[in-house]
């Protein structure tokens, strides 16, 4: 049976708002009945438009005001800013159930003007106190107190305004507590009933909001306090939904401190923590919070300072970049995630329509939604952690900060740090995996630009459908490839590994070439260019089968004719053009039985001016020009590789071979039956390790390759090189190893 509930009135009438607010979310378990007025004033104006039954009583005189309070049946009286005493007839009418609200912490300061005497006696703490009324002046016995914090530049309007809000909090919650008939009385002391209060008490919903992005927060406002909610909220996120003329309860109002540290505490509060944390399944949680009378949150909605977007930032130092690590929301995210049996916590805008959607069906988010929320919520919290943990070492460093020279840190040697996450951001759910039965998915590194290339940012192709596993591994390697050829090139990839490559003149003339290099395995294949598609390419590059085209542009002909293969990929790789970035360390992570290897790639682009001859013939500019082709093409070849190139030209690929010599064997018979018998004759040889016998550089001789180039360090390099000296080859090292598994 819902409580009646009088409020007396003398001036503004603020906390009678606060107290018609509390009661319309359901909070007090009652309904405002009536608001008396000792004078005409703008609290009982306001009343009459609310539809509130209202008595003025000029002077407060007791025997009219017993009158109309007995009249409107009022279980409990709060008197709100009434500036009378009640007299005996009202007070014998309502034995304990008159309420008053101070602005002091009562026995001190008692009076009109508790706040400036508190001020002049130089108190470091007030507060505000609801007592029951008795004959004496602000002397009944004490139901609530909360402490206000006076700080050092308070001045009388400051430290009202701050007290103030703390009452609006704190009679509205005393006026639940008789009404649910929680309060014991022994004498002139009072208490509180915590299994009464647990078992009466409405449970009130709110909501907590804190967001830094701002993205459809009126509108979920607007859904929260149409279904009952009370808004509590922080700093810029509560001037938003004031400005959309929502009404919002601060922080601080709930703390009863304000912000301090420039914002950098704001929540980190029991009467936060303490109302997000506790699991209202257990009984005992919830007559904790009766006895504390601090209200549990249903809804906890934030979002994190932009750190990484700050990272970005061109120009911005360490100290203003550690200003964008956020403490607050963090801990507001893991508490509410953690209590998910009791707490919605929402961490994406993307959330709200599924959460007021929820709310509007079924009048709660279901257990299911909850857990849902708080496994992303980890997850958030978990992404940002990585990013600042990745960003702050090199930036402090930067800073000139002297890090010790421990595992993960700039100045180690071992660039690993002992544990790591690595936050990754899920580009799609792909249609299968490597093959149909197996289930994969795209994830991209956060940060990623347009000069990491489609395949880092995750951009969808401009024409066909959606890259598959197998297609983004094809492509992309078909893009490292190209750029490491020299324009005007063209490279053609099957499962990895390129079937044609080739360095011309014109691009027209690089596909040709390429193409006749292997026309069988380019079926179905990967085509990377390194410049602009034009119409007149796009007629060739369309006269066969193929899945994916990557190139820095596409002209508008060429669009036009591409478009003939609706299932062609056409993905747009403008960087394709340029040398890749210097490798990162943490660029390359594979898994291997349960293992995960984490290095980086093999990017590093190679120097051939470094190359000595360690044949007596050197090699011809033809020769050298094929070589360097044939090194920068080996890098891309599953090991144990060979690749011939001859005339700028891809003419034999051996690879994934047990042996260097079987490798060695498949490059030659592949150009031989592509190209004819005399095809690898003054042919270059690149391999991507060393020798260990010399019957793979036996098997090239015999084909009548001229030039070899490769790492070196076998054992017998020395029976390898005479045997190229024997024939009249040449031969250069790298000193660098390319294997590739």
């Amino acid at each position: 049976m819902s409580g009646r509930i009088a409020v007396a009135v003398s001036g503004m009438g603020n906390n009678l708002r606060a107290i018609a607010a509390a009661a319309r979310r359901g909070e007090l378990g009652g309904d405002v009945v009536l608001v008396l007025a000792d004078r005409d004033c703008p609290a009982i104006d306001w009343a009459t438009e609310q539809g509130i039954d209202t008595a003025l009583v000029p002077g407060g005189a007791d025997e009219p005001m017993a009158e109309a309070l007995r009249a409107s049946r009022a279980d409990v009286v709060a008197l709100a800013g009434y500036m009378r005493i009640v007299g005996p007839e009202t007070l014998a009418a309502f034995p304990d159930r008159i309420l008053n609200v101070h602005p002091s912490l009562l026995p001190a300061f008692p009076g009109r003007h508790g706040v400036r005497d508190a001020l002049a006696a130089g108190v470091k703490v007030s507060g505000a106190t609801v007592h029951l009324v008795d004959e004496t002046l602000d002397g009944g016995p004490i139901l609530v107190q909360e402490a206000v914090p006076v700080l050092g530049d308070d001045d009388e309007a400051s430290l009202q305004a701050r007290i103030r809000a703390v009452e609006y909090r704190l009679l509205p919650s005393a006026i639940a507590l008789v009404l649910a008939g929680a309060v014991t009385r022994d004498r002139h002391r009072t208490g509180v009933d915590v299994e009464r209060a647990e078992a009466g008490l409405p449970v009130p919903r709110r909501a907590l909001l804190s967001v830094f992005d701002k993205t459809g927060l009126v509108e979920l406002g607007r859904g929260l306090v149409a279904l009952g909610f009370e808004l509590v909220s922080t700093g810029r996120t509560a001037r938003a939904l004031r400005d959309a003329g929502l009404p919002v309860t601060d922080v601080a109002a709930v703390t009863g401190f304000p912000e301090m540290l420039d914002g950098r505490v704001k929540t980190l509060h029991p009467r936060i923590h303490a109302g997000i944390l506790a699991d209202r399944r257990r009984v005992d949680h919830r007559r904790q919070l009766a006895a504390a009378a601090i209200a549990p949150f249903e809804i906890v909605v934030v979002n994190l300072y932009p750190f990484a977007a700050a990272a970005e930032r061109p120009g911005i130092g360490l100290d203003a970049l550690v200003e964008e690590i956020d403490i607050g929301g963090p801990s507001l995210v893991r508490a509410a995630a953690k209590n998910h049996a009791s707490v919605a916590v929402v961490t994406s805008p993307e959330r709200y329509d599924a959460l007021l959607d929820a709310l509007r069906d079924t009048g709660s988010v279901p257990l299911g939604l909850r857990a849902a929320l708080a496994i992303e919520a980890y997850r958030h919290t978990a992404a940002y952690d990585a990013r600042i943990a990745a960003e702050l070492p090199c930036r402090m460093d930067n800073a000139g900060i002297e890090l010790p020279p421990e595992p993960g840190l700039p100045r180690s040697r071992d660039r690993y740090p002992p544990s790591l996450t690595i936050e990754l951001e899920k580009v799609e759910t792909l249609r299968y995996g490597e093959n149909p039965h197996q289930l994969a998915a795209r994830y991209r590194r956060p940060g990623t630009t347009a000069a990491d290339g489609p395949f880092a940012t995750g951009a969808a192709p401009l024409q066909g459908k959606t890259l598959s596993y197998n297609n983004v591994l094809d492509a992309s390697a078909a893009a490292a490839l190209a750029r490491a050829l020299r324009d005007p090139a063209c490279v053609i990839v099957k499962h990895t590994n390129p079937c044609g490559a080739a360095e011309r003149p014109t691009l027209l003339e690089a596909w040709e070439a390429a193409l006749a290099g292997d026309p069988v395995s380019a079926y179905g294949g990967v085509v990377a260019v390194t410049g602009p598609v034009d119409e007149a390419l796009a007629q060739r590059l369309v006269s066969i089968f193929l899945e994916v085209v990557v190139a820095p542009s596409f002209e508008a002909g060429a669009r036009d004719v591409l478009a003939t293969r609706q299932n062609l990929r056409l993905v747009e790789y403008p960087a394709i053009g340029h040398p890749p970035p210097a490798p990162d360390p943490l660029g390359a992570v594979r898994t291997a039985g349960g293992a995960v290897l984490l290095g980086s790639p093999d990017t590093e682009p190679d120097d051939p001016t470094l190359w000595p001859v360690i044949t007596r013939r050197a090699p011809t500019d033809a020769e050298r020009a094929d070589l360097e082709l044939a090194w920068r093409l080996v890098r891309g070849v599953t090991s144990n590789a060979i690749v011939l190139v001859r005339d700028g030209r891809l003419i034999g690929l051996g690879s994934g071979q047990t042996s260097r010599v079987d490798a060695a064997q498949q490059a030659v018979e592949k150009a031989r039956t592509i190209s004819g018998e005399g095809a690898t004759v003054g042919a270059a040889c690149a391999s991507d390790a060393f020798y260990p016998f010399p019957d793979g550089v036996e098997v090239c001789l015999a084909a009548g390759v001229t030039a070899f180039v490769q790492p070196g360090g076998s054992i017998r390099d020395a029976e390898v090189v005479s045997t190229v000296d024997r024939a009249g080859a040449t031969m250069l090292i790298t000193a660098v190893r390319h294997f590739r598994h």
